[in-house]
């Protein structure tokens, strides 16, 4: 058994997360095959990324003094609460036919700012209710957490949509987020200092932006992450290859979304049980590299039995640099600091894939989600062979003592 899932408190928000990341998922697949049927534009695909990026990384450095100022669990609840809110209104506007591009635009701005708030008190709290030998383990069984969701949620979403529609999408996120707010105030482990004075001002969040800035390689995975993920992001085009490219239909759609998250169960399970590498360096980068080649391919595809273990590749790749790069910030960080530090990761985590979803929208619409998809894996593959270079961040190193250090 992973040492994370010895510790009770950690159990219990393994679990409420594994199904309310599940129901998450029916209402992204939902959203994205929504408003392609109701406008038949990839660029409105893209334009659901933007409407997510623009609020959630202008409020995430936010959400991380939110993180650190108030009780993280509390926090957690009042943001799955209005989550929830949000999903039954699409899904109320949805039967009664009153559905529309705008309103979709809206949701998901609220859902993204509602991810800036839950995303930095969610990381933060893992360090709280674990001891640190176990945190890389708990580290990755939360990215294979995240992906058992986006494995059976798009899958299962994908044959909802094809014979009840995206309603019961939306009812069933709402539905799943239940068990996460049941199991929260469950949680005994005291989380953090509560509220103090001044814990919540501009002199705060320069102290954790201050932080990043004085530790070099850990800026750089931050803008590593996000260079990948803005280039390397396919997701709004799964739609278009779904319909359109492979034909494949709603039901394929939701495999091909589950195909990348089927890799990254598979990468996080196994460093859950293993452990992570020393080398954390060398191992984000090779990661990154297979991404690159495995999106190459998948772009030039015209078979769907193909581009699904393409897409698993993306995932294992993702995975083995999203573990390494979280290990590296959470064992740098005090924890007096780790909201802060953790939304400003997100801020790259996050707002890559969100405004990487509108740029592939924007190009696939130009000249086509093939050249959208290409044209991200050879940038991506043209920035790690940038980075490989670099010495300081090639020869990166952790020491799971007393934090992660930079070593040749």
């Amino acid at each position: 058994m992973p040492s994370a899932l010895q510790h009770r408190d950690f159990r219990l928000f393994y679990f409420g997360l594994v199904v309310a990341g599940m129901g998450t998922q029916f209402t992204t697949v939902a959203m994205a095959w929504q408003v392609y049927e109701l406008t038949d534009s990839a660029l409105q695909i893209g334009l659901l990324g933007l409407a997510r990026a623009v609020p959630q990384m202008g409020l995430l450095l936010f959400g991380g003094l939110l993180a650190d100022a108030v009780e993280r669990r509390r926090l957690l609840f009042a943001a799955h609460c209005v989550q929830c809110a949000v999903s039954a209104a699409l899904a109320a506007l949805t039967m009664m036919g009153a559905i529309s591009p705008l309103h979709l635009y809206v949701a998901a701005a609220l859902l993204a700012l509602l991810t800036a708030v839950e995303t930095p008190a969610r990381q933060a709290l893992v360090p709280n209710i674990v001891p640190r030998e176990s945190l890389a383990s708990a580290l990755a069984l939360n990215t294979t957490m995240r992906h058992m969701g986006t494995i059976v949620g798009p899958s299962l979403a994908g044959l909802v949509l094809a014979f009840s529609g995206s309603a019961w999408c939306y009812t069933v996120d709402a539905l799943a987020l239940l068990p996460l707010l049941a199991v929260l105030p469950m949680i005994k482990t005291q989380t953090q200092v509560v509220f103090r004075a001044g814990a919540f001002s501009l002199r705060a969040l320069r102290e954790g932006l201050d932080f990043v800035w004085t530790h070099p390689v850990m800026l750089t995975f931050m803008l590593l992450d996000f260079g990948v993920t803005f280039l390397g992001n396919t997701r709004a085009l799964m739609p278009v290859y779904a319909r359109d490219i492979l034909a494949v239909g709603a039901p394929g759609l939701g495999l091909l979304y589950s195909a990348e998250s089927c890799g990254s169960v598979i990468a996080a399970t196994v460093l859950s049980v293993r452990g992570t590498a020393t080398r954390a360096g060398l191992w984000v980068l090779i990661g990154v590299a297979i991404h690159g080649v495995c999106i190459s391919a998948f772009a030039l595809s015209p078979w769907f039995w193909l581009s699904l273990p393409l897409l698993v590749g993306v995932g294992i790749s993702n995975t083995i640099g999203a573990v390494m790069r979280n290990t590296i910030n959470q064992l740098s960080t005090p924890d007096e600091l780790r909201g802060r530090v953790s939304s400003a990761n997100s801020v790259f985590t996050t707002g890559g894939p969100q405004l990487g979803q509108f740029r592939a929208g924007t190009v696939a619409e130009l000249w086509g989600a093939p050249v959208a998809a290409l044209t991200g894996g050879v940038a991506t593959l043209l920035l790690v062979a940038a980075l490989s270079a670099v010495p300081s961040v090639r020869g990166f190193r952790l020491r799971f003592g007393a934090g992660a250090v930079a070593a040749r």
